[in-house]
């Protein structure tokens, strides 16, 4: 490994078998297609969903997976906390190889997935759960009580601490996750979409925090899946870009934006969008592609990027078109590009639909 390397990972690879209909099923007709498939051996199928990948992290830096839902980040995240077995290559974790050193790896890292609230005692306190769970970790009781103190105060659960998980919303168990990666405070931290699901305020405290406490000021190393653009410029040193489980491109939010071919970027944020009209602007001269995110169904409130060749010849035809098919438009702008842009230019796909 780099001296400098906390993580680093050589062809790693992870394939998982493809389910047919013959895998599932009840009773005799079950057994019997299970018996066929035994008798006749036939040929399984396999999806890679980690392809090959070499990547090194710095240690302390904020390391970002970005990729739409499928590209392989989860796995990714999951074989480099030993939780997965890879099929081929191997990965080295605070210098422990992922093969042959699992249990020092795991004593390296914390993980936080998705839905991992689940994992809490129902039956106890937000306040107990990190108290057990500080213990669970091998801290000192009174290290456990001091951590858990002030990891309430500053994820703003204290008034929270006699509830117990069940009750509390979305944004207040994923504060409670991110209460154990405080309390343990390991070299390395995984976290898996962790503001998926939640509102724009909770989402905000849940990004300041790790950025702020867990990796500037402790000094963890965070490497984190998301499939927010927005998320991953505002946090990350790096990004690695992930499609089909492969990595496409590697570097500072900055260099990968100036990687998107030549051209302008238009911003319109519009109300009565259509899917139609979205067509007729896509076939529009001088636009080279189109991404739409609705942020208001209700009113059908849309905001579209659009990357042409010549934002000047556009302009008055793209007007046109809006204004005739009833689109209220609240603005038009010049923006630079997005790692979204970078993700479209180089696999020709979104990060997300609609």
């Amino acid at each position: 490994m780099v001296k400098d390397s906390i993580i680093e990972t050589f062809d790693l690879t992870k394939r998982f078998e493809v389910s047919s209909h013959e895998d599932v099923g009840y009773g005799l007709e079950y057994l019997s297609r299970l018996v066929k498939r035994k008798l006749f051996k036939r040929e399984r199928r396999f999806t890679v969903a980690v392809d090959r990948v070499n990547l090194k992290v710095e240690r302390g830096e904020f390391f970002g997976l970005l990729g739409p839902n499928g590209a392989g980040k989860t796995t990714l995240l999951k074989l480099l906390a030993a939780i997965l077995y890879p099929d081929e290559g191997t990965a080295y974790v605070n210098g422990y190889d992922i093969r042959k050193e699992r249990r020092q790896v795991r004593s390296s890292i914390n993980i936080i997935v998705s839905g991992g609230w689940l994992g809490f005692n129902w039956w106890l306190s937000v306040e107990q759960n990190l108290k057990f769970f500080g213990r669970l970790y091998g801290l000192p009781k009174k290290l456990a009580e001091e951590r858990t103190n002030e990891a309430l105060k500053i994820l703003g659960l204290e008034e929270h601490r006699n509830e117990v998980p069940f009750y509390l919303s979305s944004g207040m168990r994923q504060k409670l996750l991110l209460g154990k990666a405080f309390l343990l405070r390991s070299p390395v931290l995984f976290l898996d979409e962790p503001t998926i699901g939640l509102d724009p305020k909770a989402a905000y405290t849940v990004r300041q925090f790790v950025k702020e406490k867990l990796n500037k000021e402790y000094g963890m190393t965070v490497l984190m899946s998301t499939h927010y653009m927005e998320e991953a410029e505002m946090l990350c040193d790096r990004v690695a870009i992930m499609d089909e489980g492969r990595i496409v491109a590697v570097d500072t939010p900055d260099n990968l934006k100036k990687l998107v071919k030549k051209g302008e970027f238009l911003e319109i944020k519009a109300a009565n969008m259509t899917p139609e009209l979205i067509k007729k602007i896509e076939g529009l001269e001088f636009v080279e592609d189109v991404v739409t995110r609705m942020i208001n169904p209700v009113l059908g409130i849309s905001v579209i990027r659009i990357h042409t060749s010549n934002s000047r010849a556009l302009m008055p035809e793209l007007t046109h078109i809006l204004q005739s098919e009833g689109a209220q438009i609240r603005f038009i702008r010049n923006i630079e590009p997005t790692l979204e842009d970078v993700f479209m230019n180089m696999t020709g796909k979104r990060l997300r639909e609609g």
